[in-house]
């Protein structure tokens, strides 16, 4: 029997975190859907619209954790994690669990670093309860989950594995009890509410879209009422501005812009005539082009793309395209203030890169250099693509086709087109 008394402490703590600063943003989601208490659960549990939670187990440390649950079961509604994770989920339940709730630990910790409001629960001893890795801070959930299975850690049920440390403390999510994790940057060891992906499932196709608007429609109204009072925008901390961000595919979209930009006319195909000639009714074939003469790849050395790979994997991708498309020269250039260094690779040469390339810098930024640069060297190409962290002041003046590739999601260049590079 759950009490009156503690349904309307219930009550207290959801108002209590909407009217706060901190959480204003997520006010309007925290409205989706229902919300009860119930003994039929033994942690917190959302199907990615309602809430349940064991009211024992909700209140066993305190307002803060309290708070903290609650925070956490709606980030879940406003990521739509049950919906959009289920093919992880079918890959890897758990982990697929794991890396939904790292994602969440890591937003809860950047808008109260401090605890001021919200809490994860700990131990006796003082360890975390649930998952969090300081690791995590800013990765997508895709990349979570990769890197969980690519370094796999002690499963519920299993013993630590050598080298990983002792972890203390159980974990009351799905399953039962956690295992030890390492205690060195990541703490916590095991999730502490449970994923509801059958009911999920079942919602009909319907019910699935109005969802989806409703919680596009509350992120967009804790947008607006976080900007009320100063916050949101850069002061984003809560980050769900960013899921209401269409996701593309940026390799997609650098091979859409290199091959738009093939200039050599020297295939020809019938699947479509050539029009020149239809007014005589001859049908003669089109020529189109399948290579490119020069291609420019420039990277910003005082970026930020080496730590993290992203530059690796995008030349990678530049290589498979010049290869594809048959470029004739292609231009790799390091800059930061000035052009530090340029090199020429050909069809044949440009596997190589990776072995003969020479990166150096580590200057001021400025982007202006590199057309300024082309002008000076003669060097007539026909497109650039610019890699960089976007953390530059001016863009210059481009004579060509110019590709920003750009690590900082939310920054666009005023002049070219720009994708933005994701794991």
């Amino acid at each position: 029997m759950i009490s009156d008394k503690t349904v309307r402490n219930f009550k207290r703590l959801r108002v209590k975190i909407m009217k706060d600063p901190l959480f204003v943003e997520l006010a309007p989601v925290m409205m989706v859907g229902k919300r009860k208490l119930s003994l039929a659960v033994s942690s917190a549990c959302t199907d990615g619209r309602d809430e349940i939670y064991n009211p024992e187990f909700l209140f066993q440390w305190g307002d803060k954790q309290a708070c903290y649950i609650i925070v956490h079961e709606n980030y879940h509604k406003a990521g739509r994690h049950l919906e959009i994770y289920d093919v992880l989920h079918r890959i890897d339940a758990e982990l697929c669990n794991a890396a939904c709730d790292y994602w969440i630990a890591s937003r809860i910790e950047r808008a109260d670093p401090r605890e001021t409001l919200v809490a994860m629960p700990r131990d006796a001893n003082g360890n975390r309860i649930g998952l969090y890795d300081s690791k995590y801070d800013g990765w997508t959930i895709k990349r979570i989950f990769d890197d969980l299975r690519q370094n796999p850690r002690p499963r519920r049920g299993e013993p630590d594995r050598p080298g990983q440390g002792q972890g203390q403390g159980e974990g009351q999510g799905e399953g039962g009890k956690g295992n030890g994790q390492p205690q060195q940057k990541q703490q916590g060891n095991g999730g502490f509410d449970e994923h509801d992906w059958e009911s999920a499932k079942s919602m009909s196709d319907e019910e699935k879209k109005e969802l989806k608007a409703n919680i596009e429609r509350a992120i967009r109204e804790g947008a607006m009422a976080a900007k009320a009072i100063g916050k949101g925008g850069a002061n984003d901390s809560l980050g769900l501005g960013e899921l209401l961000v269409p996701k593309v595919n940026w390799r997609e979209q650098l091979k859409e812009f290199v091959r738009s930009t093939c200039t050599k006319k020297e295939v020809s195909t019938w699947r479509k005539p050539n029009r020149r000639f239809l007014h005589q009714d001859i049908i003669m074939p089109t020529m189109i082009g399948n290579s490119i003469k020069e291609l420019v790849c420039t990277q910003d050395v005082s970026g930020s793309m080496f730590g993290a790979q992203r530059y690796a994997k995008c030349m990678s991708e530049i290589e498979g395209i010049a290869k594809q498309l048959k470029v004739d020269k292609l231009h790799l250039i390091y800059w930061d203030g000035k052009v530090e260094r340029h090199e020429v690779y050909t069809q044949a040469t440009i596997a190589l890169w990776r072995t003969h390339t020479r990166p150096t810098g580590g200057g001021g930024t400025d982007p202006r250099c590199v057309p300024e640069y082309l002008k000076k060297e003669r060097i007539k190409p026909d497109a650039v693509i610019m890699m960089t962290d976007g953390e530059v002041s001016h863009w210059g003046t481009w004579d060509c086709p110019v590709l920003w590739a750009i690590t900082e999601q939310g920054t666009t260049a005023p002049v070219g087109k720009t994708i933005h590079l994701e794991d």
